[in-house]
């Protein structure tokens, strides 16, 4: 699959709520470096996602590959997310990914949004209210 593919497939399954099809996508090492929960594999950070989401809208607006040749590409892209408890989350991300050499296999993924709008208005909608 070309990179291009991968980041398609990975907005197409994101839309669905399909993370197991998106940890599919990840080398066996692969990580997800997220601005709310810090880095961690791969699998346990899209397990927490399915957590604390009811469903997801994604909204694609651009892919960007490197001009270098480089193992990296960017899918831009609104996120419209309903957590659990019903709040709609609205934001545009940019994922940054860097694959395995000689692979498509998603080495990491850099999630890259503003959180401070979404902490202030909505808290941290990855932890369980206490």
């Amino acid at each position: 699959m070309s990179f291009a593919q991968v980041l398609q497939t990975y907005m197409d399954a994101l839309g669905r709520s399909d993370y197991v099809t998106i940890a599919g996508l990840f080398a066996a090492d692969g990580k997800v470096r997220s601005p709310f929960l810090g880095e961690m594999a791969a699998e346990p950070f899209f397990d927490r996602l399915a957590q604390a989401s009811e469903t997801n809208v994604i909204t694609p607006i651009d892919i960007f590959l490197s001009e270098s040749g480089a193992p990296n590409a960017v899918a831009y892209f609104r996120y419209d997310w309903t957590v659990r408890d019903g709040t709609l989350i609205s934001f545009k991300v940019m994922d940054l990914f860097h694959f395995a050499p000689e692979s498509d296999q998603i080495k990491y993924l850099d999630i890259v949004y503003d959180t401070y709008p979404i902490r202030a208005s909505h808290g941290n909608k990855y932890e369980s209210p206490m």
